[in-house]
């Protein structure tokens, strides 16, 4: 019987041990628990570090990709300014004149006129967005780059003599402030 008892006991010990580990498993201590709570809390720290340090990357290269579109639209400019054609050199202030005649005139034709049908009128409304966008466009364009000339013919006369930092060096210039 000695054996008998060898080999139940040893069984016993596993069918103990491993009931004790599922028992263990299912049932945390309060230690246990806050090292858990820590742990998520530390994954979470991280993710949110790793979430704004992409954030942060995103935000530089997309400013980087701004800086080289304008670079490469103010060279395109400069470019159509060094050209013998004259119509490269005028296109921006012919088309800005062009568009401001069209829309003025279309506008005035709805003001005054009232003889339009149903299916003109309808027309109208469909590209009064369309020139609200063209108009915005073509302003922004020929106004906002020309603002960039200056400030880059500006910046460009100041790196070339920085004794007049604060002075106006020719009548084409804005003065710095």
């Amino acid at each position: 019987m000695g054996w008998l008892s060898a080999i139940f006991s040893k069984v016993g010990v596993d069918v103990i041990s491993s009931v004790g580990k599922v028992i263990d498993d299912l049932v945390s201590s309060d230690e246990e628990l806050a090292l858990t709570d820590i742990q998520k809390k530390k994954i979470t720290a991280a993710y949110n570090v790793k979430m704004q340090e992409l954030m942060l990357q995103i935000d530089r290269q997309a400013a980087e990709h701004e800086q080289a579109m304008e670079g490469e639209l103010t060279e395109r400019l400069r470019l159509d300014m060094k050209s013998d054609s004259t119509l490269s050199k005028n296109i921006r202030p012919v088309t800005l004149i062009f568009m401001t005649l069209v829309v003025t005139a279309l506008s005035f034709s709805t003001i005054f006129y009232n003889g339009f049908s149903d299916q003109q009128v309808t027309t109208i409304e469909a590209w009064i967005p369309f020139f609200q966008m063209i108009m915005l466009t073509i302003y922004g364009f020929y106004f906002g780059s020309r603002g960039i000339e200056k400030v880059q013919k500006i910046r460009a006369s100041g790196q070339d003599s920085n004794t007049n930092l604060g002075r106006v060096s020719s009548f084409d210039q804005e003065p710095r402030g």
